[in-house]
């Protein structure tokens, strides 16, 4: 039922590696990977999510790049301080103070959902710093939560999701998320689930639902987003039942005229994770030579 929490001991153990680093900011500690040589590539992770979903990317790309990924707070290995860091103005000082530490000057970002919120909105607001940028189904314009999502943050569910969510909740979450249920692996749903299940986990989710159930619905959230002066490159999975291709897509083509686009048929929200090998290529393509990038 999703009650008892899975001791962080446990969840290390599981889920660490050779790669993993720990870094000490504002109250929380954050759960981040540095792997692989070349050009630096940031890696920012959706909600519910954490930087397993890179996997994939990380398989293809170490080769050719510096990649750095890593638990946005109150996912995966990542505590949560102040829920206020997902307000946009307290998330981008966040990642910028968090990129100063771990050293990086000028850099590339990729972020999927609510990690390519963060990663448009820190590129409009620091363009020197921010070289390409890869947004996959990302946040941007008024929304509202995925119905799941709304569902655990209704005022009557609300009290008791803050103490248990079961494990169908993150079942019906995953298969959202993915446009052909067959790809989804029996080890990525536990992943999803135990995760969330660490001591305070459940808190923690609801009340980033919370904040960004509020954000997203706000008026001005696109604000910014003709600010973005890095080269872009907008991918989109076709079945995104949470950010609907055929809803937002076309809007980003609008406000960034001189991006370039990609969709994948059959691939829902995170095709990063659905089909990594083929979007994975595609960024490399577009990170090596942006300017004879095609499809």
């Amino acid at each position: 039922m999703g009650i008892k929490s899975v001791p962080m001991e446990h969840l290390k153990r599981a889920y660490e590696n050779e790669h993993s680093r720990y870094l000490d900011m504002e109250g929380m500690t954050l759960h981040y990977r540095d792997e692989g040589e070349g050009p630096v590539l940031l890696l920012l992770h959706g909600v519910c999510a954490s930087l397993h979903t890179w996997d994939g990317w990380v398989d293809e790309l170490k080769h050719h790049y510096r990649l750095i990924r890593l638990d946005l707070p109150g996912f995966g290995l990542s505590s949560l301080h102040d829920k206020r860091i997902y307000n946009r103005a307290v998330a981008v000082r966040l990642m910028d103070r968090l990129c100063g530490q771990i050293g990086l000057k000028r850099f590339s970002i990729a972020g999927n959902s609510l990690g390519g919120y963060l990663a448009w909105t820190y590129a409009a607001a620091h363009p020197e710093k921010v070289e390409k940028l890869i947004l996959i189904d990302p946040a941007g314009f008024p929304m509202s939560l995925p119905w799941v999502l709304r569902f655990a943050t209704h005022p009557f569910v609300r009290p008791f999701a803050r103490f248990s969510m079961p494990r169908l909740f993150f079942n019906l979450a995953v298969n959202q998320a993915y446009g052909e249920r067959a790809k989804i692996k029996r080890s990525v749903r536990r992943r999803y689930f135990e995760l969330a299940m660490r001591n305070g986990g459940k808190r923690d989710y609801i009340d980033i639902f919370m904040i960004l159930k509020k954000e997203l619905r706000s008026a001005d959230v696109a604000e910014g987003i003709t600010k973005i002066t890095a080269p872009a490159l907008v991918m989109w999975g076709e079945a995104d039942a949470w950010i609907p291709h055929a809803q937002y897509f076309h809007q980003w083509r609008q406000v960034l005229p001189n991006g370039h686009f990609i969709t994948y048929k059959g691939a829902g929200h995170v095709p990063m994770e659905e089909i990594p090998i083929k979007t994975a290529r595609d960024a490399h393509r577009f990170l090596e030579d942006t300017a004879s990038f095609s499809l």
